[in-house]
């Protein structure tokens, strides 16, 4: 289908649960969804992919009414609404699940569930607490948790159980239309299989769903229909068992998924880093690894091996309760970020948003903020005299818009991560620890963020991956070392190296776990 032709073939006779007409949107010069028309029937799951910035989560977000200028038409149930506000959307039955988790962690479990619509005893103000922890153990068995204690604080659980909640959450409002933007980006292969036996019984309750994901493996296991969108325009929407993945990609980018993983020539150096006997007791015990200069190492585990508590731990984020930690060869302490990074190591956290970058403030000034005593004269510091590093970074890595000064929160998921690398290339760290680097991001992004890993390792960096997409590990990776409840288990050289190996060995399983 031609890129400019905007025709929808119908999913079948049903009549749409939502209907978007040559709908558009545009911000200060960028027109972010341009005559874009999208439908999703009752029962259907409906897949919306592109790379980042080709307008997809803008176009949910006009759906969800976070945007009240946006020109075209939508229809709920084949009657014309005006969607200008969230509470509109909401009373129209649109729910929508952010990738960026909306729940608020000092709060119990059940509080967050019925925010806004706690129940109250009859003719008073006052909390009905039995209706709470009824209603809440309600919403909670529809997505599977029916054993989590409503009264634990969100800060209290798992990343995975807070993105469930998150789901229930919205369930409670009773949709009829429920958009699901990046729902699995932080569950464990087992969470994702809960989740989508969770989509497919709201498909039989006759629940329109669109969905947005940049795993395509997912998409073909559960979507009906796909639709791709590119530089915010419509390209091509089909039936799933019409196409596959590699006729996706090309929709979206233009070129061929073998293009993405090619495989690297190594030169790797002496020891650069080694960490002996690390412990922090209950989240990872006993930990022994090194790293090369100009070698990638991936660290492999489920979710829950203690992957992120070990990286934290070793930049002195969290406390270590035994172990030593080497760099050339010398023992150190690092207590603290700041001691880690000068002592050249550097760790892109997993979570951009909350501890990663500041969001409020600037390209320009989150690229240089790891490096600002650097930059200092004394007590003053202006990040617009470095103007031209940002420049270069932002060209490295094709961050856009390509300015400055733009605020990060207004940038796509995928250039706000590529703003987080460009954070600690620009510090030019001797050891980099990446954690999820490239987790929500579109093939592209991730393209361009394995070539900057990629030359760091060239350069002679030493880089420790943390991933748990298991593509990217084999097709970055020298080695693995293989968590599993918080012990390393097994390695893995080059030359064995799959996603099935990698995936037996996190389990327990294979010739490769000691």
């Amino acid at each position: 289908m031609n890129t400019n032709d905007n025709k929808i073939e119908s999913p079948g006779t049903l009549s749409h649960a939502l209907e978007m007409r040559h709908v558009s949107k545009s911000f200060p010069g960028t027109l972010a969804v341009n005559n874009v028309s999208f439908t999703v029937s009752p029962g259907e799951v409906h897949a919306l992919v592109g790379e980042n910035g080709a307008g997809k989560s803008t176009l949910m977000k006009i759906l969800a009414g976070s945007f009240s200028d946006y020109t075209g038409e939508i229809l709920i149930g084949g009657q014309p609404v005006s969607l200008h506000s969230p509470g509109a959307a909401k009373e129209y039955g649109i729910g929508m699940v952010y990738q960026e988790l909306s729940l608020a962690r000092p709060i119990s479990v059940a509080e967050n569930l019925l925010a806004g619509r706690l129940p109250r005893k009859k003719g008073t103000p006052l909390v009905d607490r039995k209706a709470v922890e009824r209603d809440a153990k309600a919403l909670l068995e529809r997505v599977g948790l029916e054993n989590l204690d409503i009264h634990a604080s969100i800060s209290e659980i798992s990343q995975c159980e807070a993105q469930l909640v998150e789901i229930a959450k919205v369930l409670g409002g009773n949709p009829s239309v429920l958009v699901m933007d990046e729902p699995t980006s932080a569950l464990s292969s087992t969470e994702v299989a809960r989740l989508f036996d969770i989509i497919r019984r709201l498909k039989s309750q006759g629940i329109a769903i669109a969905y947005i994901s940049h795993h395509l493996q997912e998409i073909f296991e559960i979507a009906d229909t796909i639709t791709v969108m590119r530089d915010g325009k419509h390209v091509r929407t089909c039936k799933a068992g019409e196409v596959n993945t590699e006729d996706v990609v090309k929709m979206m980018v233009g070129r061929s998924l073998g293009e993405f993983y090619s495989k690297r020539e190594v030169s790797i150096g002496e020891e650069a880093f080694r960490v002996e006997n690390l412990s922090r007791y209950g989240f990872f015990h006993t930990i022994n690894f090194a790293v090369r200069s100009g070698e990638i190492l991936g660290i492999c585990g489920l979710a829950g091996a203690g992957r992120t508590e070990l990286a934290r731990s070793i930049i002195g984020v969290d406390p270590l309760d035994a172990g030593d930690i080497y760099i050339n060869r010398q023992k150190v302490r690092i207590r603290n970020m700041g001691e880690a990074i000068d002592r050249g190591v550097a760790y892109l956290t997993e979570s951009r948003k909350v501890d990663g970058l500041a969001i409020a403030l600037t390209v320009g000034e989150n690229s240089l903020a790891g490096i600002i005593p650097r930059l200092s004269r004394g007590p003053l510091y202006s990040s617009r005299k470095n103007r031209k590093t940002v420049f270069e970074l932002i060209d490295k890595l094709s961050i856009y818009p390509r300015d400055t000064e733009i605020p990060v929160r207004n940038l796509s998921g995928g250039n706000q991560q590529k703003v987080l690398m460009a954070k600690w290339i620009a510090a030019a760290p001797k050891v980099m620890i990446l954690d999820e680097p490239t987790r929500g991001v579109d093939i592209g992004a991730k393209e361009i963020i394995h070539g900057a890993i990629a030359e760091l390792a060239a350069r002679g960096n030493a880089i420790i991956l943390f991933t748990s997409d298991l593509p990217e590990m084999v097709g970055l990776c020298d080695r693995a070392v293989i968590m599993r409840q918080g012990h390393i288990i097994g390695e893995i050289d080059r030359k064995n190296m799959s996603e099935q190996s990698l995936l037996l060995a996190a389990n327990g399983e294979g010739e490769f776990v000691a």
